[in-house]
């Protein structure tokens, strides 16, 4: 994450280190606990599969006469159902100070007035028991082209100071551990939904636009290295 100003320069998706979105996550952010939306909101966005690289490693690599490694891998979780699992690779995790690789995490496409966003939580999703630790969501905005994805990510420690000051905006509680606090989102879909909508068009709760290119597929890149060997 590319530091500005008003923004905290910590690591904003701790959260993701804890392999699956649980409840090890920064005392600074804010959690979501339920889902964006509902079975009827969720759709297929066919384009977001595949891998998807950074543009300087792209050129990196093409400079190098290599292949270039992927940022995010999106593949399709389950055959009835429209979500994905996505994997974090090395440019991610170092971009956003991430600091575990190859995490997973489930990815789900859903639509309101015309805009997709992606709810990105646990894989799999559910209690770990043996953690006794809770699934919790993230959120952000995705327009994907045949090979272009650009992301915009709710920032949690934005959010967090945000219902700080406009607690009654969305519904949450604070957990209190002695002197730390930790804001937890109690909102439902639809109120997800119009928090979303009403601050991607404000642009004041989400981090930088984040712009990856679609690789070809594995197979389709070691054929072109053949045939230029």
């Amino acid at each position: 994450m590319k530091s500005a100003s008003r923004r905290p320069s910590a690591r904003w998706l701790l959260p993701l280190v804890c392999a699956g979105l649980t409840g090890c996550f920064s005392i600074d952010t804010a959690v979501f606990l339920n889902r964006g939306y509902t079975e009827d909101d969720l759709v297929r966005e066919e384009a977001l599969e595949g891998r998807w690289a950074r543009e300087k490693d792209i050129d990196a690599a093409r400079v190098a006469d290599e292949t270039p490694e992927p940022a995010l891998s999106i593949e399709p979780a389950d055959a009835t159902q429209p979500c994905y699992k996505v994997t974090f690779h090395e440019g991610f995790v170092s971009d956003m100070l991430m600091a575990k690789p190859a995490t997973s995490a489930k990815l789900c496409t859903f639509r309101v007035s015309g805009q997709t966003f992606i709810d990105v939580t646990r894989w799999p999703e559910g209690i770990d028991v043996e953690a006794m630790t809770l699934t919790w969501h993230w959120f952000g905005a995705v327009d994907v082209a045949s090979d272009e994805l650009r992301l915009k990510l709710l920032h949690p420690f934005l959010v967090a100071d945000y219902l700080k000051d406009h607690p009654l905006d969305l519904p949450n509680v604070t957990l209190e551990n002695g002197d730390e606090k930790q804001i937890v989102v109690t909102a439902g879909p639809q109120e997800i939904q119009m928090f979303l909508l009403l601050h991607l068009g404000q642009g004041d709760l989400m981090d930088e636009e984040y712009v990856l290119q679609k690789l070809p597929p594995p197979e389709a890149a070691e054929a072109g290295d053949e045939t230029q060997n």
